[in-house]
């Protein structure tokens, strides 16, 4: 593979370095059979890597019954509320900062969705409107890094989590933690915008700030075997929305490159799952309230 050129990428080398990039196996994820690629990617709603087959590799780590009310923490454009309502037929508190409660309304009562899922525009890093022990299951895709990364808040939060209920937590993330905390030279190259990759961490990183709150047990903390993949298929997936563009090529040249250099390197951009219970113990909601 020819030499990337980190300050003036040329297109021909982005598609060159493409052309070994891999689709995420939709086989691997049947419940979604009836999905177009489209369709997995919200049909352009700038989903994160992964997208809803992300949203499968959580649910089948969850206890999704009919009924149950799930909290759908960031939410961002409601794919994943719709997601969760339309398949598993729960109530959904579709929670977000950036969009507005009317755009997720409009959209929700589009999809005919409308009586399964409430929007809430909210900063979750402040006290949220929700009863003590409300949520059977609380959901986060793609955001729980940016705000989350601290006992008090997981503590703040499980407080609306019902005892024995589960909460579920994937994203982005690296395999394990750069030494020193100091990331590869790579990563450092953007295109102005962050990255947030200061905030990513190791699978066991996230196993050990759950454990610490010593409110959960933890059944699963893994990297995901596609967890990679799901960042080539998304690259692939936006080249594809973008009629394989010269100018989307050079504007992502930065992206491109540390997915490529993931590929033969450590740490490595991923995908991790984290699923965990509540404890039946007592005193737990008066911890949580601390």
């Amino acid at each position: 593979m020819a030499a990337l050129n980190l300050t003036k990428p040329e297109p021909t080398v982005s598609a060159d370095v493409l052309s070994s990039f891999r689709k995420v196996d939709p086989a691997q994820y049947p419940e979604l059979a009836n999905y177009m690629w489209d369709d997995v990617y919200g049909k352009g709603d700038k989903m994160a890597p992964g997208a809803l087959y992300l949203a499968m590799e959580m649910t089948n780590r969850m206890n999704m019954k009919p009924g149950s009310e799930v909290l759908d923490l960031a939410c961002g454009k409601g794919v994943t509320s719709e997601f969760l309502a339309r398949t598993f037929d729960v109530n959904v508190s579709a929670v977000d900062l950036w969009i507005t409660e009317e755009f997720l309304r409009s959209k929700f009562e589009s999809a005919g969705l409308g009586h399964k899922i409430r929007a809430y525009n909210l900063d979750v890093t402040e006290p949220l409107p929700f009863a003590d022990e409300q949520f059977d299951s609380i959901f986060c895709m793609q955001a729980f890094h940016s705000f989350g990364g601290s006992v008090t808040f997981v503590h703040q939060l499980l407080r609306h989590l019902k005892s024995g209920g589960q909460i579920c937590i994937a994203g982005t993330c690296f395999n394990e933690e750069f030494p020193n905390v100091q990331q590869s030279q790579i990563f450092s190259i953007t295109n102005g915008w962050d990255a947030e990759y200061d905030k990513y961490h190791s699978p066991i990183w996230w196993r050990s700030l759950f454990e610490s709150t010593e409110l959960v047990d933890v059944f699963y903390c893994q990297e995901l075997d596609n967890g990679l993949e799901m960042w080539e298929d998304v690259i692939l997936y936006e080249w594809q929305r973008s009629e394989f563009s010269l100018d989307w090529l050079r504007e992502s040249q930065w992206l491109i490159n540390h997915v490529a250099h993931s590929r033969h390197h450590k740490p490595y951009l991923t995908h991790f799952v984290i699923s965990a219970a509540k404890r039946y113990r007592h005193g737990a909601i008066d911890q949580c309230q601390r």
